[in-house]
């Protein structure tokens, strides 16, 4: 008899659980929520010191197209 008492509050309190969470899931689908401080989204004005380094960019792409020039020379279609 203990056991189907026990086993009916684990049952009881196993729905309660789910349908708490039920309800919370769809509350927070409809809220935005913000990042933790330290934890923001970069934005373009954080990375504009990338966008303008395209020189070091550019010498390495040159540097790249001499080295595939010269290992064609030495490699002939293997």
């Amino acid at each position: 008899m203990r056991a189907m008492i026990r086993a009916a509050a684990l049952w009881a309190t196993a729905v309660l659980l789910l349908a708490g969470t039920a309800s919370d899931a769809g509350a927070a689908a409809n809220t935005s929520r913000q990042a933790p401080v330290g934890h923001r989204q970069p934005t373009a004005q954080d990375v504009q010191g990338a966008q303008q380094d395209n020189s070091a960019d550019e010498t390495m792409k040159k540097i790249d197209e001499d080295l595939d020039r010269k290992l064609k020379g030495i490699c002939r279609g293997c």
